[in-house]
């Protein structure tokens, strides 16, 4: 892939008590945890003879490559919709115990971990990942185990010199770009977590502060970690069916299923396991789990998307509500965001009975 892009490669933000000017958001904090690299690297060669799978996204031409290590329900493989089953380790950590101390000591729910790589001369061109974000929920912090200083990774113009065994985190919702100029292969621990009083804590505070700033404030909003199981009996009075519009279809279709469900489709909710599993057109698709008397949490989707029924005896509506994503979803999901993050949007779909 040839990919033109700018030179401007400022110092990277290292000193994390250092505010940026007036309101402008942060770019990259390096967060208080070092990690051993010689363990990190042994890990990794553990898992070296592991099939890499390639990464989604039509801005590489396919030599950025990663090992799962959390996933759906710790599956291994891409699933189409993969809020069925909560995130969940991956059988290759069995063979990286230090991976997976440093996981599970991380203070929020993980959305996805994985190893990514980059041989020399690829490159990942300029796009942004606009559900990682304070405002959506989700963050994503990264942990170099191999890296050179001719790997060259800029975040909305702004060069990021990270190096092994660090813990970082970056405003991926910007701009970013990575190539590797190095004769080394790049490997990266990337996690995506939920946002939590405890991971900010992690953050220095007027970092905090500038978040709060621009009308973030995720934390306010995050639901209860451990939802309210119910009975089927009593989620039976959220049974019916809706139609979801294709602009809301890609927060709930896997990477892979964007062209192909870039429609209407009709949903069916039905409780099952004391949840409410929502099947789209007919095929199992995403499960909400209660997270109040009529609020509910999407499971593998972090708190800046829930659905709540209105308040009548028999609901007649879903109201999905999400927070900081731009209007065109399909784009964004794409890595190609088009228009200003919007702070809310609910979208009010009449229910219908029976099913």
């Amino acid at each position: 892939m040839t990919q033109q892009h700018s030179d401007r490669l400022a110092d990277p933000v290292v000193d994390p008590e250092r505010d940026p000017a007036g309101d402008e958001p942060w770019r990259a904090i390096r967060l208080p945890r070092t990690y051993d690299e010689q363990r990190l690297l042994a890990d990794l060669q553990a898992l070296r003879s592991l099939p890499q799978a390639p990464q989604p996204g039509p801005y590489h031409d396919g030599d950025w490559t990663g090992i799962l290590l959390y996933a759906p329900g710790g599956g291994t493989a891409d699933v189409e919709y993969p809020q069925l089953d909560h995130p969940a380790p991956t059988p290759a950590l069995d063979d990286a115990p230090y991976l997976a101390e440093l996981l599970a000591e991380l203070p929020a729910p993980k959305l996805l971990a994985r190893l990514l790589v980059l041989p020399p001369g690829a490159e990942i061109g300029e796009h942004s990942d606009c559900g990682s974000s304070f405002q959506f929920g989700s963050l994503r912090l990264h942990v170099p185990l191999v890296t050179h200083g001719q790997v060259i990774m800029v975040v909305d113009g702004e060069r990021m010199r990270w190096k092994a065994g660090e813990l970082w985190w970056g405003d991926f919702a910007r701009r970013h770009w990575l190539r590797n100029d190095s004769p080394v292969t790049r490997v990266h621990l990337v996690v995506d977590v939920q946002v939590t009083e405890d991971l900010l804590a992690m953050f220095p505070a007027a970092a905090v502060a500038a978040q709060d700033r621009v009308g973030t404030g995720i934390a306010r909003y995050l639901p209860p970690l451990q939802p309210h199981r119910g009975t089927d009996a009593e989620l039976a009075a959220f049974a019916g069916t809706f139609d979801l519009p294709a602009r809301l279809m890609p927060l709930f279709a896997g990477e892979d299923s964007l062209a192909g469900l870039a429609r209407d489709a009709l949903a069916a909710v039905r409780p099952a396991g004391g949840r409410l599993v929502v099947t789209l057109d007919g095929t199992p698709a995403f499960a909400l789990e209660r997270t109040g008397a009529r609020s509910f949490s999407a499971v593998g989707l972090p708190a800046g998307v829930r659905v709540e029924f209105d308040g009548v005896a028999a609901p007649t509506a879903a109201e999905v509500i999400v927070r900081g994503l731009p209007e065109d979803l399909y784009a964004a999901q794409l890595g190609f965001q088009s228009g200003p993050v919007i702070p809310e949007q609910r979208f009010r779909l009449p229910l219908r009975r029976p099913l």
